[in-house]
């Protein structure tokens, strides 16, 4: 593609998909047996097609099918343009709402997050048309590889009515060691995290002893959905100081997990808080990090995590009440 004419989008396709989700439970109960996503394929005229993938409840499907009509025509490099049309049609059809969306739900955010879709595949079309990964167009790779996270799930053996999955139950500390040992010996993961705000709080704590007992050498982190209040938070803190990398959204807000920061050396990692530029721009200035890590900071109790990006096996699993994308790849689909 090197004459300079536009790349012009002739059509959207938007597939649904729906693939089983085991009964994995978290602080407001159980997963829902599907879990449902949208695959997102843009064509133009060049022949060439890119692909992106996101949410599909049946609000999102309404935006994305909105969006796909309007950007008919776009080329393929102005993803400005994608941007402004995307609030367009925000601005037209509405943008709260959504059973399949996951975290703050603002018009704000679910521009961005019908928008993601778009500029992906828009990027996966312009990588093909000047032959360079996408990577390249988006400032050149900085890494070779990545680490893996193990996701560890409190779960029923199955969901109500079914037939029990593979993995069995697991609501006990023996049960959480069991199934990291299967994830870390058929997957290779190097690093574990348990989804905590299940059990009680001392029986989370023993669990993550489990873990380090069984795996003295693998980085543990615990993440209990924002559950606690701030006192279990530091209680729990100073109890797995030393055992645990780090420890996530253990008490809602940003005034909360300041005050766990304050009383707890570990470094802290969110991303139920701090998720807008509004949110941080007031606290910028006057809080510096304490962490040791350059992809979790501590400043005012909050971070973002360095979690897994999603594993090249082909059972990748997109934990849906993470909003940082952080990936486990061993639950079946």
């Amino acid at each position: 593609m090197s004459d300079g004419a536009p790349l012009r989008i002739t059509d959207v396709t938007i597939t649904p998909v729906a693939f089983r989700d085991p009964a994995l439970l978290n602080s407001v109960g159980v997963h829902e047996p599907f879990a449902l996503r949208s695959i997102v394929q843009i064509h133009t005229d060049a022949g060439l097609t890119g692909l992106g993938e996101t949410y599909a409840d049946e609000l999102h499907l309404e935006r994305l099918a909105a969006v796909g009509h309007e950007i008919v025509g776009l080329d393929a490099f102005a993803t400005e343009e994608l941007h402004q049309r995307v609030q367009r049609v925000i601005d037209r059809v509405g943008g709260s709402g959504g059973s399949g969306l996951t975290g703050m739900i603002t018009t704000s955010s679910t521009v961005d997050r019908v928008v993601s879709p778009f500029e992906v595949a828009l990027l996966d079309i312009q990588g093909k048309a000047i032959g360079r990964p996408v990577s390249d167009l988006l400032g050149g790779a900085v890494r070779s590889a990545v680490p893996f996270s193990a996701y560890l799930f409190y779960k029923w053996a199955a969901h109500p009515g079914q037939e029990p999955d593979e993995w069995g139950e697991a609501l006990d500390p023996d049960a959480i060691v069991a199934q990291a040992r299967r994830m870390v010996d058929d997957y290779g993961f190097t690093a574990i995290k348990l989804k905590g705000g299940v059990r009680p709080p001392e029986e989370e704590i023993e669990a993550i002893r489990a873990l380090r007992r069984a795996f003295p050498d693998h980085p543990l982190r615990l993440d209990p959905n924002a559950v606690w209040t701030t006192e279990t938070s530091v209680k729990a803190g100073r109890a797995l100081e030393g055992v645990l990398e780090y420890l996530e959204d253990p008490t809602p807000g940003i005034d909360g997990m300041a005050a766990v920061a304050r009383e707890v050396p570990m470094p802290l990692a969110t991303n139920m808080c701090v998720v807008a530029f509004d949110e941080l721009a007031p606290r910028w200035p006057s809080t510096p990090s304490r962490s040791s890590s350059p992809t979790t900071t501590t400043g005012a109790g909050c971070a973002v995590p360095s979690c897994s990006p999603a594993s090249a096996t082909p059972s990748a699993w997109a934990c849906p009440c993470t909003r940082t994308r952080t990936w486990a790849s061993a639950w079946p689909r």
